[in-house]
């Protein structure tokens, strides 16, 4: 695949992309349609036996910051080759849909259909038994923020907007200052996401109209979590928010921008910085504090008892969810910005290293 002069900008930021990948539908048909179990990025009901071993891993043409979907017994992820995969359990490639540039952002799965991003300036919605194309919306801008599929409607980040598609059409967007690299979460009729014009939204939902913003003092690639109301986020000022009908309820200061999104349960926040920490927070106060060998732009999963990780030291990381103690680590080929995914007693997960890891 060849790349113009004028699309090589996007490797700059690719990163960024992945560590904001975070949200997703509820299940109505026993499958996860992204690597968090519902549409306020939350903590996922599923339990892993420990330690896991490598089941599998399936190589690609390109990075993989993709964070995987299950649904129906396969794996669906996007690689920066330009490919969005379907895998079936044992690793075996089902098929593949060529898009014309990256596909860093996450699928969403509902009712058969695989709907994704890419940097090609569309939006894909693809059969997922056969891989075939059944629509796609030349959106003219890149598409690196993850789906949320609720009902009829898709909610995605696209240049500088957000927009509420039904089938093959815009039901209606919202113009932001900035690039939106964040996903969108959901909450009583409003749709919260990020921008890089430092500003975190709450939109109607139905109507697209603004409800409030806050302004942060850097740009937000982090996708929010909703728990009792309270909206939480990170920003590349290194704070994380706790915000309340737009207004602060607390903020936490890391050492170095927070891209990673924040995993919420039980009033504690979990989420990684680019200081190298995992953190779990409550009420704006750390309660443990884990380091790792780099940079974390991964976005955290609670499951069970622990809390996994990627790294960009090339690990992915199971921590104690009480104590942030290693409970277990794998190292890949190279850094993980990929988000993970659980299901059915297994761990999906992308490297650097072109390749996805099934673990159990």
């Amino acid at each position: 695949m060849t790349f113009s002069t004028s699309q090589s900008w996007v490797f700059l930021i690719l990163i960024l992309v992945a560590g904001s990948a975070g949200c997703l539908e509820p299940s109505t048909d026993g499958s996860a349609a992204m690597f968090r179990p519902d549409l306020k990025n939350r903590q996922i009901s599923e339990s892993l036996d420990f330690p896991l071993k490598i089941i599998w891993s399936y190589e690609t043409d390109g990075l993989v910051y993709s964070s995987p979907a299950i649904s129906d017994g396969r794996v669906y992820f996007g690689s920066n080759d330009g490919g969005v995969y379907a895998l079936d359990m044992d690793g075996k490639r089902l098929w593949r849909y060529p898009t014309e540039l990256f596909v860093s952002s996450s699928p969403a799965v509902k009712d058969g259909v695989v709907y994704v991003g890419s940097w090609d300036t569309r939006f894909y919605a693809i059969d997922s038994e056969n891989g075939e194309l059944l629509w796609l919306l030349n959106i003219g801008a890149v598409t690196g923020s993850s789906p949320l599929v609720l009902e009829d409607t898709i909610y995605v980040g696209a240049g500088h907007d957000v927009y509420a598609l039904r089938d093959s059409e815009i039901f209606w967007s919202f113009a932001t200052n900035g690039t939106i690299s964040s996903s969108p979460a959901y909450s009583d009729n409003t749709v919260y996401i990020g921008s890089w014009d430092m500003s975190l939204y709450a939109l109607d939902a139905q109507k697209g109209g603004l409800k409030w913003t806050y302004p942060t003092g850097g740009f937000i690639s982090s996708s929010p979590a909703i728990e009792d109301g309270i909206v939480f986020v990170g920003s590349t000022d290194g704070w994380v928010y706790a915000l309340r009908d737009g207004d602060l309820e607390w903020r936490y200061q890391t050492n170095g921008p927070v891209y990673s999104s924040p995993a919420v349960q039980d009033d504690t926040v979990y989420v990684g910085s680019a200081d190298g920490n995992v953190y779990a927070l409550r009420n704006g106060s750390p309660i443990w504090t884990f380091k790792t060998g780099d940079k974390i732009y991964s976005s955290p999963l609670i499951i069970d008892n622990a809390v996994i990780i990627g790294s960009n030291d090339g690990k992915v990381y199971a921590l104690d969810k009480a104590r942030g103690t290693k409970i277990w680590s794998f190292v890949t080929g190279d850094e993980v910005a990929s988000s993970p995914a659980v299901s059915g007693g297994r761990l999906y997960i992308g490297s650097r290293d072109n390749s996805l890891y099934a673990f159990g």
